[in-house]
């Protein structure tokens, strides 16, 4: 009657230790769920069209990935930061990349056409091969900008609480509308498309791309902004960043609030850059251990950190492993002790 008391409770201790087991490969099916939503990595997803709106369905096949964003402090003029985060989305096929940026703005402003009126805006900024200062890039490492603004899209519809012709008089506009007369992209009546190509080596010395290659178009839903960038993967210009080439691309995004008087340097942006792997697609969380303020340590200033910019890897562990480890080993650990001490 012993053995056999002793048989059952090997028996329902091999039971209990397989139940066990299932649990923590449970978990385990949970973590890894839990490490792919908010880890480091998102891929890129391929599809064999492009979405040229924001809107378009094929934007549900995307994961989304949530960025912080910051006032910038770190050339004059200091300001921003009313916007507090954007969802970024990405899609490629064989010959275009897009992004997608979505964020909260209560505020729909759209039309400049009277004083102490600026108009909401959003930009990425990129750069392939070796990172370049979060700073705009500097001398001798220009960085790619791609730029929309809400009233070159919607700046004919109504929406300021002055729109009338603040020129309605008669007047020359060689004198009165000097941007306009020089032919400055930032000073047309009108535009054919809403995206614009810059360069930049440092701040204050954004200019006018000559191979104007971007297309952007913004959606407007309730308190939200939509828009989506497309280029080709190569571009034309010397300074194009390119999506061809088995290099690293580094990404920064930044947002412009007009009726917070955001304008110019006065913007919700970025202080690290995400990254694209253009060969594997998959784009990364925002780097650790930057500096915010724009100096010379960390990922801010174009060095590399200790972490590698790759989302987790580098001298560190993996939580989901030790976890993992951990908690099979207190399985098996428990088992066998009760098991052989009933034997």
């Amino acid at each position: 009657m012993v053995e056999l008391d002793y048989e059952a409770a090997r028996r329902a201790t091999a039971a209990t230790a397989a139940t066990a087991v299932v649990m923590a490969l449970l978990v385990a099916g949970q973590m890894a769920v839990a490490a792919a939503v908010t880890g480091g990595q998102q891929p890129m997803v391929a599809t064999d069209e492009v979405p040229q709106t924001a809107e378009s369905d094929r934007w549900s096949e995307a994961p989304s990935r949530t960025v912080s964003l910051s006032k910038q402090q770190m050339a004059v003029p200091y300001g921003g930061g009313s916007i507090d985060e954007i969802d970024v989305q990405a899609l490629t096929n064989d010959t275009h990349v897009a992004f997608r940026l979505t964020w909260e703005d209560p505020t729909n402003d759209t039309n400049i056409r009277s004083p102490r009126n600026y108009s909401d805006a959003a930009a990425v900024m990129l750069h392939s091969g070796e990172k370049p200062p979060i700073t705009m890039g500097a001398g001798g490492d220009p960085v790619n900008i791609w730029y929309w603004r809400s009233q070159w899209q919607y700046g004919n519809e109504k929406g300021a609480e002055w729109s009338n012709d603040m020129y309605a008089y008669p007047h020359p506009d060689q004198e009165t509308k000097p941007g306009l007369a020089a032919g400055n992209p930032l000073s047309q009546d009108q535009y054919e498309t809403y995206g614009q190509n810059y360069y930049a080596a440092g701040y204050g010395s954004l200019s006018n791309a000559p191979q104007q290659n971007v297309d952007a178009q913004a959606t407007r839903n309730g308190d939200e902004w939509s828009v989506v960038f497309v280029r080709d993967h190569t571009g034309e210009g010397q300074h194009d960043a390119t999506f061809s080439q088995n290099e690293t691309m580094y990404l920064a995004f930044a947002v412009w609030n007009g009726s917070a008087d955001e304008v110019n340097g006065k913007k919700s942006l970025t202080m690290q850059y995400s990254t694209l792997d253009t060969t594997s697609g998959e784009l990364t969380a925002p780097e650790s251990g930057g500096s915010e303020d724009g100096s010379s340590s960390g990922s801010a200033a174009g060095e590399s950190d200790s972490s590698g910019g790759d989302g987790g890897s580098g001298g560190s562990s993996n939580p989901l492993y030790t976890s993992l480890g951990t908690l099979i080993a207190a399985t098996v650990a428990g088992w066998t002790v009760l098991y052989w001490r009933l034997a």
